[in-house]
């Protein structure tokens, strides 16, 4: 580690230890505590990546990234309430031979839920925000190679998910990984 790395980790660590009982109890004040910590840590990600910044900044800054944060999970939940309200609209559908579409509804709902958050989250940005692999990876900050293989495997597992209906423990089942190639819409 070079001075200047040390000197940085250093001046992190000090912003660290003097800020984060008041940036703590700042989400706290303003979000359950699950979701308060995740806002903490976020926030203090964030002045790691931007240490300079953070560092001159201080608490001030700290309490500026945190609101940003808890804005972008605010607008997340609102955006997923609208999917679901989306979703909830078209429960009045039936398919051709009268069978109610509700019940595939909720199977891909099931499918969905079964998804994790992160999984959720890039196939909604892809199928129902509509956005390209490329806008995917700067709204989730990564490379758009990263954001492409993430998707796929995404795919996979709703595609595996709405296979298995049941949602029956697959831990038992060997599975095979194949490594190939599959180019994104």
């Amino acid at each position: 580690m070079t001075a200047d790395e040390d000197e940085r980790r250093r001046a992190f660590e000090t912003l660290y230890r003097i800020t984060l009982p008041s940036i703590r109890s700042y989400a706290r004040r303003r979000a359950p505590d699950d979701l308060a910590e995740d806002v903490v840590a976020q926030t203090y990600l964030t002045a790691w990546r931007r240490c300079d910044e953070a560092v001159a900044g201080g608490l001030p800054w700290l309490y500026r990234t945190a609101r940003f944060t808890l804005a972008n999970h605010q607008r997340t939940e609102r955006r997923q309430l609208r999917v679901t309200q989306r979703v909830a609209d078209t429960s009045d559908l039936t398919e051709p031979d009268g069978t109610a579409a509700a019940d595939d509804r909720s199977l891909v709902l099931d499918a969905i839920e079964r998804l994790s958050e992160d999984e959720r989250e890039l196939l909604l940005l892809v199928y129902w925000e509509h956005l390209s692999v490329k806008a995917v990876a700067v709204a989730l900050e990564c490379r758009p190679g990263t954001a492409a293989v993430r998707l796929h495997r995404a795919r996979r597992k709703l595609r595996d998910a709405l296979s298995d209906p049941s949602g029956s423990d697959r831990s038992t089942v060997p599975h095979i990984r194949t490594h190939t190639a599959e180019v994104p819409s």
